[in-house]
């Protein structure tokens, strides 16, 4: 009895000790970000949020030699239904500063053009998400996760969402799903199998702890 009291004191005591370094560390990472003078993670992306749907999508031709801009971490995906290329979102790091993209091109490999496509309420800002593309109900595009990083790196976001956009009306719709879903993640792998998403995959990082998943 007397063994078992001792192992759960000290049990009790690493658990006080972890508990306190982590706040700890917490109390530290919020000083710097108050030094930075940057918004919290949440804030940034509220202001991506909200957008009006009232509006009609309006499609914007780009010349052959304006291109999307700059940028990694893109998902770039066959159009089921046409000779086309669907890109979203990215990430573009300038050295100093990070920018976040949400901004929804189509490419006509026949006509060799961009299209840039404004859509009424998008998802928010984000890079190494996953889209997919099925051909059911005149062509969708499914997309899952990915993160928003802060302008100076030091904060992360990731993603837990699952949106559709609908090719026929280029209109996008968040899809309500179960608390049984995966978790935020980003650099995961996504593909399609008769009507099922298949996700795997993935990681977490959060500047003082990362995580990766086999799920």
């Amino acid at each position: 009895m007397g063994k078992n009291k001792d192992r759960k004191k000290k049990g009790a005591a690493v658990q006080k000790t972890a508990t306190k370094a982590k706040k700890k560390t917490e109390k530290k990472f919020k000083k710097q970000i108050e030094q930075l003078g940057e918004e919290n993670i949440e804030q940034l992306i509220t202001k991506h949020v909200g957008k009006d749907n009232t509006i009609e999508a309006v499609i914007i031709e780009e010349p052959t030699q304006n291109p999307p801009s700059r940028r990694a971490n893109v998902s770039f995906t066959e159009h089921p239904l046409k000779d086309e290329l669907i890109l979203f979102g990215g990430e573009f790091f300038d050295g100093r500063t990070t920018i976040l993209f949400n901004d929804l091109y189509i490419y006509d490999i026949k006509k060799q053009h961009w299209k840039r496509i404004q859509t009424p309420q998008p998802p928010p800002p984000r890079s190494s998400h996953q889209a997919v593309s099925v051909s059911m109900r005149d062509g969708e595009l499914w997309m899952f996760g990915g993160e928003y990083t802060s302008p100076s790196q030091s904060q992360f976001y990731h993603y837990n969402d699952l949106y559709v956009l609908h090719l026929s009306t280029l209109r996008w719709e968040k899809q309500v799903t179960d608390t049984n879903g995966p978790s935020g993640r980003s650099g995961h792998r996504m593909t399609t199998t008769k009507r099922k998403l298949i996700l795997f995959g993935g990681f977490q990082d959060y500047v003082t702890k990362f995580s990766s998943f086999i799920d």
